[in-house]
C-alpha cells in the first residue's frame, strides 16, 4: 500500500482505498459492537453541552462497564496523586477525552471471553502491545492512555473476529501469516481491525495505523505499533508463531530492552485493572 495521502497512478489516494477496504470488511464480517451504554456515552462525551453528572449517570446504568471504567481510571495509565473514588471523580480528574479512551478500552476487553483460552491469549498480546505502545508514546512526550494505547489494544482484534466467527478455521492458520488469513477469510486481520476502529468511531489515524502495522514505510503510529508488537512477542505474549513482525522504530531500538522491562513489571497489575 502506498504511503497514506499519496496519490496512486489512478488518482486514488491510499486513504480512499482504505475506506473502500473497510467498507468491504464491514459487509462481510460480523464485527463486535460497542455495548449500548458505551456507544451512548461516547456520543454524549463529544457533545459541548455534556455535563459530568449526566455522563456518570449514563455509564452507571451498566454496572460492569462502570466498574471497569473506574478501575482503568485508577491504573498507571492515568495515574494521579489521588486515584478517583467515584465515576464522577474520574471524569472530573481525567476529562472527557480520556474518558472516551477508557470507554473504548473497557469495551474492547469485554469482547475477549474469559473462558476462551485462545481469546485470552489474544487479549494478553493486545494488552502487552498496548502497554508497550504507551511507553513509546511517553518516550515521545505524548500523554499516556491515548491513541497509541488504544491502537495497541485493537491492532490484532481482527484475529479475535476470525476466531469467534470460525474457530476451527482459525486454528488452522493461527501460527501463519496474513497470506493464509486472506486465503481463508478473504481479508487480513489488520483490515478487520481497521474496520472495527472506524465503526467504533476512533480517529482515522488510529484505524490507519492498525491497517498498516505490518507495512514498511508506514505512518509513525503504525511503526510504533510494529515496535510495540515486537516487544510483546519478545516478552512471550505472542499472537501467532508465524506472524511476520513489522520493522518497528529503528531510532528506539536501544530503548527496547528498558521498555520491555517496564511493560513486564506493569503487566499483571494492568491486567487486573481490566478484569
Amino acid at each position: 500500500m502506498s504511503e497514506p495521502g499519496v496519490e496512486t497512478a489512478s488518482g486514488e489516494s491510499a486513504r480512499e482505498r482504505m475506506r473502500a477496504l473497510v467498507r468491504r470488511v464491514a459487509e462481510s464480517c460480523d464485527l463486535p459492537t460497542l455495548p449500548a451504554v458505551a456507544s451512548q456515552a461516547l456520543v454524549l462525551a463529544r457533545s459541548p453541552e455534556a455535563r459530568i453528572e449526566d455522563l456518570a449517570k449514563l455509564v452507571l446504568t451498566d454496572g460492569p462497564l462502570a466498574a471497569r471504567v473506574l478501575k482503568i481510571s485508577r491504573s498507571v495509565l492515568y495515574s494521579r496523586r489521588y486515584p478517583p473514588a467515584t465515576l464522577n471523580d474520574a471524569i472530573v480528574t481525567l476529562g472527557f477525552g480520556a474518558l472516551r479512551k477508557i470507554l473504548i478500552a473497557a469495551s474492547a476487553r469485554s469482547a475477549y471471553h474469559p473462558d476462551d483460552a485462545i481469546a485470552q491469549g489474544l487479549w494478553e498480546h493486545a494488552l502487552a502491545t498496548a502497554l508497550a505502545a504507551d511507553e513509546l508514546a511517553a518516550a515521545a512526550r505524548e500523554p499516556r492512555g491515548g491513541d497509541s494505547f488504544i491502537a495497541g489494544l485493537l491492532h490484532d482484534v481482527g484475529k479475535l473476529v476470525f476466531h469467534l466467527s470460525d474457530p476451527a478455521g482459525y486454528r488452522t492458520i493461527v501460527d501463519q501469516g496474513e497470506a493464509e488469513e486472506e486465503a481463508l477469510f478473504g481479508v487480513s486481520h489488520a483490515a478487520v481491525g481497521a474496520c472495527l476502529a472506524q465503526q467504533w468511531g476512533l480517529d482515522e489515524e488510529v484505524a490507519e495505523a492498525i491497517l498498516l502495522h505490518h507495512t514498511p514505510d508506514a505512518p509513525k503510529l503504525a511503526l510504533r505499533l510494529a515496535a510495540a508488537d515486537r516487544i510483546a512477542h519478545d516478552l512471550g505474549y505472542a499472537s501467532g508463531a508465524g506472524e511476520a513482525l513489522g520493522p518497528g522504530l529503528a531510532d528506539l531500538e536501544d530503548a527496547r530492552a528498558a521498555i520491555a522491562e517496564r511493560v513486564s513489571a506493569s503487566f499483571q497489575s494492568e491486567r487486573g485493572a481490566f478484569d
